[in-house]
């Protein structure tokens, strides 16, 4: 049973993460900046389940997807379904993924389309700049004991540039107690886990994630 110091503290980090996502959402600067179409593109920031506890599980993508933006709801898709796959073999049931786990990306408006591919098109520099802030903030109020980095984007915004996602998943590390995991991304289109050495790789990170939950009780 948690002390009552511990619900507290997990009282007023939530209603920290709920006015930070409120201005998240507010946010415009990348619209003014003329990256965007504020039409199609708005801000995503989830704000945790009512009934759970502040997560401590921080996950970091690339940026939200059209199907994100507008259901308000990332990896709201086949994505997310695979993502529950993958959690629960790291010890996250998938009733806990949206209780456990906060949402978040390098940058948080949907970029539109990569021309002429299926993917959608990678934040500038001077997006990722502008977004960072939000970025910073929200782990200094989440205080994460493990941040799960989805994509290379997320991965090198963290951990610098690594080579590839081969040399990195199955991987982790730990700064200053806290425990990154680097991922691939999720999306049927990536052709990334077509390799059975990339499945394994990705077992192996779920096995790392399960030791921490476990640790943590997470």
């Amino acid at each position: 049973m948690k002390s009552d110091a511990s619900v507290h503290a997990s009282e007023r980090t939530r209603r920290r993460l709920v006015t930070l996502n409120a201005a998240i959402r507010d946010c415009r600067r990348c619209h003014a900046a003329g990256f965007l179409d504020e039409i199609e593109s708005v801000p995503i920031a989830r704000d945790p389940e009512p009934d759970a506890p502040a997560p401590r599980i921080l996950l970091v993508g690339q940026a939200p997807g059209l199907r994100a933006t507008i259901t308000d709801r990332p990896f709201a898709g086949a994505a997310g379904n695979k993502l529950r796959d993958w959690f629960e073999q790291g010890g996250i049931a998938r009733e806990d993924f949206w209780r456990k786990i906060h949402f978040a990306a390098v940058t948080r408006c949907y970029p539109g389309r990569l021309p002429g591919a299926k993917g959608d098109r990678v934040p500038s520099p001077p997006e990722q700049a502008l977004c960072r802030p939000w970025l910073d903030d929200l782990t200094a109020v989440v205080r994460p004991r493990v941040v799960l980095l989805v994509g290379l984007l997320a991965v090198r915004t963290f951990l610098g540039p690594v080579k590839s996602l081969a040399a990195v998943v199955g991987t982790s590390t730990i700064r200053d107690g806290v425990l990154y995991l680097p991922l691939p991304h999720p999306s049927g289109v990536s052709r990334w886990l077509n390799e059975p050495a990339n499945v394994a790789a990705v077992g192996r990170a779920m096995g790392l994630l399960r030791e921490a939950v476990e640790a943590h009780r997470l």
